[in-house]
C-alpha cells in the first residue's frame, strides 16, 4: 500500500470529490487494518515494552497514511494554490508523527542490558534536528500560500526570493538528517535483533546513496534539474521520499512487538 500511495499522491490527476474520497478511504482502511491488526493485540496484552515498540511503529505508518488524503496532488508546480495549501499542511502534521516516532524508538533500543547505547541515541538525536528543520520549512510554505490567498489572481514570485533560497536550505538539511537517523536506527535494530543484518545493510546503503544524492544536488532544490547526475538527487529530497524507510522500520517494529522478538 505504500507504493500504491506514492503512485496515487505522486502522479497529478483531477479527480472528482467522490473517486477522490474514496482512494482516501480505501488506502487509510487497508493500510490501517493491516496496522491495527498488529497494534491491538500487543496493546492488550499489557507488556509495556511491546506496547512502546508498537507505539513507536504505529507513529511511523503514520505519516504516509496521511498523505493519501492528497490524491493526485503531485508536485507543486502541478497543483492550485488551495491544495499546496492543504499539502504544506499536512506534511507540517505529518513531520510531527514522524517526530514522535523516531524519538520514542529509542528507548526500547536502549533498554535493558543488552540495549543499543549507540546508534539509538544517535539515530533519535539526528531525528530531533530533522524534524525541527523540517517542521521550519513547512511552516514557511504554509505561511507563504496563506499569504498568496489574498492576491486576487496570480501567484506572488516566490521561487528565488531569500525566503525560498532558505526553505530549500532547510529541506536539504531535513532530508540529510532524516536519511541518517534511519540508517542509526537500522543499525540499531540490527543490533537488537529486530531486524536481519543484511537488510539493515541493505537500508544503511540506501540511505548513504540518498546522502550522497543530496550532496551531489547541492542546497537548492530544482525543479527540473539541468544534468542528469543531480536527478537522483532531486528524487531523493522530495519531502515525504525520506520517509520512506521509516515507514519500512515501523512496520518492522509492529511485527516485532506483535511476533514476540522476531527479525525481519
Amino acid at each position: 500500500m505504500l507504493l500504491v500511495a506514492i503512485g496515487v499522491f505522486g502522479v497529478p490527476s483531477r479527480y472528482s470529490l467522490v473517486i477522490s474520497a474514496t482512494l482516501t478511504l480505501v488506502q487509510l482502511v487497508v493500510i490501517g487494518a493491516a496496522a491495527l491488526s498488529l497494534f491491538l493485540p500487543v496493546w492488550r496484552s499489557g507488556d509495556e515494552d511491546r506496547r512502546g515498540i508498537a507505539l513507536a511503529g504505529l507513529l511511523l505508518i503514520v505519516p504516509w497514511a496521511l498523505l493519501t488524503l492528497m490524491p493526485g496532488f503531485g508536485p507543486p508546480f502541478a497543483a492550485t494554490l488551495a491544495m499546496n495549501h492543504e499539502r504544506f499542511v499536512i506534511l507540517f502534521i505529518s513531520t510531527m508523527f514522524l517526530g514522535l516516532g523516531l524519538w520514542s524508538l529509542k528507548d526500547p533500543l536502549a533498554r535493558g542490558e543488552a540495549g543499543d547505547r549507540l546508534a539509538a541515541p544517535m539515530g533519535q538525536v539526528t531525528a530531533l534536528f530533522a524534524v525541527c528543520t523540517q517542521l521550519v520549512w513547512a511552516a514557511i510554505l504554509v505561511g507563504w500560500t496563506m499569504s498568496e490567498a489574498h492576491k486576487a489572481k496570480t501567484y506572488l514570485p516566490f521561487d528565488g526570493t531569500p525566503m525560498a533560497n532558505a526553505s530549500d536550505v532547510l529541506l536539504f538539511f531535513a532530508g540529510l538528517l532524516t536519511y541518517a537517523s534511519t540508517a542509526f536506527y537500522a543499525l540499531s535494530f540490527a543490533r537488537r535483533g529486530w531486524l536481519g543484518k543484511r537488510t539493515a545493510t541493505v537500508m544503511v546503503v540506501i540511505a548513504a546513496v540518498a546522502i550522497v544524492g543530496l550532496i551531489t544536488r547541492g542546497l537548492q532544490y530544482p525543479d527540473l534539474p539541468d544534468n542528469w547526475y543531480t536527478m537522483p538527487g532531486m528524487i531523493v529530497g522530495i519531502p515525504a521520499i525520506p520517509w520512506v524507510m521509516p515507514y519500512v522500520l515501523g512496520v518492522v517494529a509492529l511485527v516485532r512487538a506483535a511476533g514476540g522478538g522476531r527479525a525481519v
